[in-house]
């Protein structure tokens, strides 16, 4: 999923966004593992790592898949607790930018 949201990645969208997430994605028996997507400047990057951001979104790994791709409501996904926000709630506003073209946040 991170490859494919790294193709959605430009100069445009980092301009919109201008801030870092962290996603903690916990894949159940998997494990938790974090990415960071730093929107700050250039055309943004994206990398595992647990370094601080400023939004950090806690999901599992389908619900996250879910919401990148548009099948998941972002503000349904936190009022049913499968979305978790720390930090600054403007900044999580501003992930629709992210999604896939067809979702509503």
């Amino acid at each position: 999923m991170f490859a494919e949201l790294k193709k959605r990645l430009n100069a445009d969208v980092v301009s919109k966004i201008g801030c870092s997430y962290r996603f903690d994605i916990d894949g159940g028996a998997a494990g938790k593992k974090s990415w960071v997507v730093d929107l700050k400047s250039g055309t943004g990057s994206i990398k595992q790592s647990e370094e601080k951001a400023d939004c950090i979104i806690g999901i599992k790994d389908d619900d996250f898949v879910k919401l990148m791709t548009g099948k998941l409501n972002a503000q349904n996904a936190f009022m049913e607790g499968k979305l978790k926000i720390k930090g600054n709630m403007a900044f999580a506003q501003k992930l629709r930018f992210l999604v896939a073209p067809q979702s509503k946040m």
